[in-house]
């Protein structure tokens, strides 16, 4: 069986390495564009468009097939929704909130990357930021639940009669947390590596 192939995988850390600091630089671009944006409507307009996934307790319609009756059970919801200090200063602490996370995952991820380049996976300083970098991710479970809740608050002030036809579907952010948990079992294969690593110079 063939043997890995060096040169292949000098490129896929490159190419990462690259496109984690292109993510770096572009985050900072789209964080003063976003900021703009939200300034001219939160500022400067009346309303703004609001929309959330919601779970339908009686389906709209049914659709019937051959073999099948296909039922739509969950939806969409859109509507204008006045602008009150409430809503400013919670777009702006979920926008400043998302961005931090970003930004704290982007920043260990270029020090772990940094790491390894310079000598090496096997450091504390590469384990640390992993271990970071996990926490962050981890980070956006709770930020998405958060946002539901706001968005279930705001359905709730604004469109208290059509409730019975539907319930809030609350985004848990499950994928983060899985994400979150293979980070942190490469932790700990970075770890029994150091200590490998570790024994290995003791005996040269």
């Amino acid at each position: 069986m063939p043997g890995n192939n060096p040169s292949l995988n000098g490129r896929i850390f490159h190419t990462f390495r690259w496109l984690v600091e292109i993510a770096w630089y572009t985050n900072f671009a789209l964080i003063a564009i976003a900021i703009t944006i939200l300034s001219l409507v939160m500022f400067f307009d009346t309303d703004t468009h609001f929309s959330a996934m919601v779970d339908l307790t009686t389906p709209l319609s049914s659709i019937p097939a051959t073999g099948a009756t296909l039922e739509a059970k969950a939806a969409i919801i859109h509507m204008r929704v006045p602008i009150n200090t409430f809503q400013q200063i919670s777009a702006f602490f979920f926008l400043f909130l998302f961005e931090f996370i970003v930004i704290a995952v982007l920043f260990n991820l270029r020090k772990v990357l940094r790491s390894i380049k310079r000598q090496s996976p096997f450091t504390n300083e590469a384990i640390r930021r992993l271990r970071y970098t996990a926490l962050f991710i981890a980070l956006l479970a709770p930020y998405n639940l958060l946002l539901s809740i706001l968005r279930g608050e705001i359905i709730h002030a604004y469109a208290p009669q059509a409730e019975h036809a539907f319930r809030m579907h609350w985004n848990i952010g499950l994928p983060y947390i899985i994400v979150a948990a293979v980070i942190y079992i490469l932790v700990d294969v970075f770890r029994y590596g150091m200590r490998l690593q570790k024994e290995n110079e003791a005996f040269v």
